[in-house]
């Protein structure tokens, strides 16, 4: 065998051509696919200036990825002030999801993307309220609150 392979080393230069270009796709190509870096999200909308006890008013969202790395899965932790109930989300206008424990969760957010998000909320009781929304990885942080204040008014 070894004779055989002294007579034609061509073989022995296709195997060395082959390990030569994965080597050079590993060092120079894969790192393009790297998704490991840390998850980085901006969360931007609106809230309205008033709204009537009792009457469920809408929060439209717009959450971008601005890391590499896929969020999965998307959440939003909410804090309100005031008397405010978070009802639900709807993420991409498919995912209807409730608010629990602190947070509305749906779905995955891949790497440079970016969804919108109708979040839902019914006030309780008069007077002024604030709530505000964190982009999160699961119940983890990854990026600063959007907040907004309104005013509660009777029916």
């Amino acid at each position: 065998m070894l004779a055989r392979i002294r007579g034609n080393p061509r073989p022995l230069v296709a195997i060395a051509i082959a390990i030569a270009l994965l080597l050079v796709f590993f060092v120079i190509v894969a790192p393009l696919f790297n998704t490991s870096s840390a998850a980085m999200a901006e969360l931007s909308g609106g809230v309205p200036a008033q709204g009537v006890v009792g009457h469920q008013f809408e929060v439209d969202l717009g959450l971008d990825n601005t890391g590499l790395s896929v969020i999965s899965p998307t959440c939003i932790l909410v804090s309100v002030q005031g008397s405010l109930r978070p009802d639900y989300a709807i993420f991409q206008g498919l995912d209807r999801e409730t608010f629990m424990d602190g947070k509305i969760c749906g779905g995955a957010l891949n790497g440079q993307d970016s969804i919108s998000i109708r979040m839902f909320v019914t006030p309780l009781a008069t007077g002024r309220a604030s709530i505000s929304l964190t982009p999160a990885k699961g119940g983890a942080a990854v990026g600063s609150a959007f907040t907004g204040t309104l005013m509660v008014i009777a029916a």
